[in-house]
């Protein structure tokens, strides 16, 4: 173990902290952003102000993946989910710096 470690640093020299904060930050900068609607959605979910995310996927409450979407270089998608059961589903929103989760229910 290198001193730097041992003293809360990584390996770049960065405390750790520091790079925590910023990266919560940033996650919680995309959650204010990003808007899903409608929600209760039956058919198509809108997912607004999404630039800089390059994946969205929904899941299931159990974890199951439903869907997948790539979006580089949008600003809002539109993502068919009418075949999805009704019931409570977790969007998460990937970019380079940060992911984050949403919530929406199907009817």
């Amino acid at each position: 173990m290198s001193l730097s470690t041992a003293a809360g640093q990584t390996g770049d020299g960065q405390p750790v902290q520091a790079r925590s904060a910023v990266t919560d930050s940033v996650a919680h900068n995309l959650a204010e952003r990003i808007k899903i609607y409608p929600n209760p959605v039956k058919s198509e979910l809108i997912a607004d102000h999404i630039e800089g995310i390059t994946m969205i996927e929904i899941f299931d409450v159990t974890g199951n993946k439903c869907l997948n979407e790539v979006c580089d270089n949008h600003n809002q998608m539109i993502i068919e989910v009418s075949l999805l059961r009704r019931g409570i589903y977790f969007m998460r929103f990937i970019s380079p710096r940060a992911t984050i989760m949403k919530r929406f229910i199907k009817e």
